[in-house]
């Protein structure tokens, strides 16, 4: 453009000084850095001492940064004013016949000013994609500045049209309306050294066919965005180091200074695990940052917010290779904001894919930090009244207040949690409580003892857990392991079977919970842990569990039962019939896996101090009677069966000793071919008699089984 003007200038005076009309003059090529010219004709005709009319007509523009060559481009300017400062078009046609643009014709003015070879010029109404767009152009040697400014182009169409000259991304789709914005760059000699970017958008959408996870939908959105590119070392820094060895490990970088806001008016956007969605609540993001391509990316602040819902601030640090992105520092920090709106619009739908989380509600606010760093790092997360209830009424929690915090280094900033209230099983009301613990590096501790009040009794120390001692290591390693002791306060069956629609059951679960640890993939209890239930305690002496979380469990545990009181028990499940007296008896040596025995040596029986009355109703006999395969009342027994209700016994006594899937059967004592399961007492005396000895595992499973679903599947309690 600067030699056409300095051309023109001498054909202006060429004709002032020589009195010619008319001038043509054909050019074959111009070539420039990037660009060339072919067929240029420049037509010139006096009008007045110090005004011409021109036309320039250009064959071809071949730009090496296009695929396609624009052809047939005309410039008219019907009145020119020149003079020895300048030359001035201010009202000339301007036709391209391209592809590129709706209508070949628009509107151009220019400048050109002799001694400073400054070139001004604007391009109006350029009509492409279904808009306008304008161009304004100031050039100087020293300096140089464009303004492009685009009115209601569709953007698909737009992005169409340009790739038919430039190729773009294959895998970015991109629609919309690009309804008012304006770029502007500025620069010096060749080189831009920044721009601006104002301007508006509606219904835009984005996508990535080659990432799914990346995508935007009906966004309207507000951008105002201004940048300086720095290009360093500069010279003079070159000319200091050029001695030093290392002068050839320098490069040349570019460097982007961006600030600016944007707003999302409206619409979706998706990237990644964010998502956020503009309804009802518009999403401004203010944004300060310094970019160097293929280096890093240094955000010195950010603040995003989105009334109601979020109210963020922070600043990172980021490093860009060939192989992606790498977070070198983050540090966030983000306003107290309610919590069920910003769980909706920025975590469910990550969340969603566990169906647990999609069914929680939230209420309360949340405020939260974050500091993370290569070398240490620290979360915290303050909540304040919030509520959390499984949308199934499966559990719930209220009125939790409290700090958790974490540290990679630090072992001095103490966690602290109180809740009002909770309930667990649907049905089972937690009172109010608080724990207090440390979380730093890969380790947790309690740092006070935690009582968690449960079935709300009216003695303080009824229906309650405790947990005096807790620690884990190694949290997220695969050698993960941890220990508790505690103490369970009485927690009594019938308030538990009562709160969940069970059937009554008699007894209470209460004692000193022993050391429970879980090391090496191997949860191991050492110590006793006692149950009290039906009157009678169930002691586990022994119990560990090898890989519980494994595709395999394995579990070995030694049970002592004491003194089970018959009459409570079969109370609690009538269909299977009345028993009154006392049991005992073990299960040693019990061996589990996945869950599925594989050998035990079990016993429950009459105690020797048994002193309480040895009754059994008919409808018990018939159902024990089904247990020992082949077992049978004897004769006279039988001949009695059908006159009594119920019958007096000396000892009732069943056993098992399992062993490569053939159970060992015992019972009360030895009989003729057989053992007794039950051995009959005072008139109205009855015998029940196991014959079978050895009997498949899967059988007897099946013959008990037999045995619940002919009594009415004892009313058995399912806990989900």
């Amino acid at each position: 453009m600067k030699r056409l003007m300095l051309l023109i200038s001498i054909l202006c005076s060429t004709s002032y000084l020589f009195a010619i009309d008319n001038i043509t003059l054909k050019l074959g090529s111009i070539t420039g850095a990037g660009w060339q010219t072919e067929g240029i004709v420049i037509q010139w005709h006096w009008l007045s001492h110090n005004q011409v009319a021109l036309q320039l007509n250009i064959d071809a523009l071949i730009l090496a940064e296009l695929k396609k060559t624009l052809q047939n481009i005309i410039l008219i300017c019907s009145r020119a004013e020149y003079n020895e400062k300048q030359i001035l078009c201010p009202s000339s046609s301007l036709q391209i016949n391209s592809d590129l643009l709706d209508k070949p014709e628009s509107h151009l003015s220019f400048s050109y000013y002799f001694k400073s070879q400054r070139i001004h010029f604007e391009i109006d109404k350029l009509a492409i994609a279904g808009g306008k767009l304008n161009l304004r152009a100031d050039y100087a040697p020293t300096k140089w500045q464009i303004s492009l400014n685009t009115n209601k182009v569709d953007l698909d169409k737009f992005l169409i049209k340009i790739n038919d000259f430039k190729e773009l991304p294959s895998k970015l789709r991109f629609g919309g309306m690009i309804k008012d914005l304006t770029i502007d760059i500025f620069g010096d000699g060749n080189k831009a050294r920044g721009f601006s970017i104002n301007g508006e958008t509606s219904a835009l959408t984005f996508s990535n066919t080659a990432d799914t996870t990346k995508s935007g939908e009906n966004m309207a959105m507000k951008v105002a965005l201004k940048a300086k590119i720095i290009r360093s070392p500069p010279a003079s820094f070159l000319h200091k180091i050029k001695k030093r060895q290392n002068f050839q490990l320098l490069k040349k970088e570019k460097k982007y200074i961006v600030q600016g806001k944007l707003t999302l008016k409206q619409g979706k956007i998706n990237i990644g695990s964010v998502h956020i969605d503009a309804k009802n609540n518009p999403v401004n993001l203010l944004i300060d940052l310094g970019w160097v391509p293929d280096n890093y990316l240094n955000i010195q602040d950010f603040t995003l917010i989105q009334p109601d819902i979020i109210h963020l601030t922070g600043n990172g640090k980021f490093g860009i290779n060939e192989e992606g992105w790498k977070t070198n520092a983050l540090h966030l920090q983000a306003a107290r904001t309610p919590f069920q709106p910003f769980y909706t619009h920025y975590l469910q739908a990550e969340l969603d894919q566990n169906s647990q989380w999609s069914q929680l509600a939230f209420s309360g606010e949340v405020e939260a930090r974050l500091d993370w760093e290569k070398e240490k790092s620290y979360y915290m997360i303050r909540l304040y009244n919030i509520s959390l209830e499984d949308k199934k009424k499966r559990f719930g929690l209220n009125g939790v207040h409290g700090k958790v915090q974490w540290h990679s280094h630090e072992t001095r900033l103490p966690s602290h949690l109180h809740w009002d209230s909770a309930y667990i099983a649907h049905a089972i009301p937690l009172g109010a409580s608080q724990l207090r613990a440390n979380l730093n590096s890969h380790r947790i501790t309690l740092l006070a003892p935690w009582y968690q009040p449960i079935l709300l009794g009216d003695d303080a120390n009824e229906g309650a857990i405790r947990i005096d001692k807790f620690s884990l290591e190694n949290l997220g390693k695969e050698n993960i392991s941890w220990q508790l002791r505690g103490r369970l306060y009485p927690i009594f069956l019938s308030k538990l079977s009562t709160a969940l629609k069970w059937l009554p059951l008699s007894g209470q679960l209460s004692g000193n919970l022993p050391l429970i640890s879980y090391r090496n993939k191997q949860l191991k209890m050492d110590g006793k842990l006692k149950m009290r239930i039906f009157d009678g305690d169930i002691v586990i002496n022994t119990l560990s569990l090898d890989k519980p979380f494994g595709n395999a469990p394995e579990l070995e545990a030694d049970i002592e039962i004491t003194k089970i009181n018959l009459k409570t028990l079969t109370e609690t499940f009538k269909e299977f019939g009345e028993i009154q007296g006392q049991l005992s008896g073990y299960v040693k040596q019990l061996h589990l896996v996945d869950w599925k025995p594989v050998s035990f040596d079990a016993y429950i029986g009459t105690p020797e101090d048994d002193t309480e009355p040895h009754k059994i109703s008919q409808k018990a006999i018939k159902n024990l009677s089904s247990l020992g395969g082949g077992a049978a009342a004897n004769a006279i027994s039988r001949s009695v069966l059908m006159f009594f209700e119920d019958f007096y016994y000396e000892r009732i006594g069943w056993g098992c000793r399992l062993e490569k899937e053939i159970c060992q059967m015992k019972g009360a004592g030895p009989a003729l071919n057989g053992y007794y399961i039950i051995k009959g007492g005072w008139i109205p005396r009855i015998d029940i008699i196991g014959y079978e000895e050895s009997v498949n595992w899967n059988m007897l499973i099946s013959r008990i089984q037999t045995v619940i679903d002919a009594t009415g599947n004892l009313s058995s309690p399912v806990v989900d």
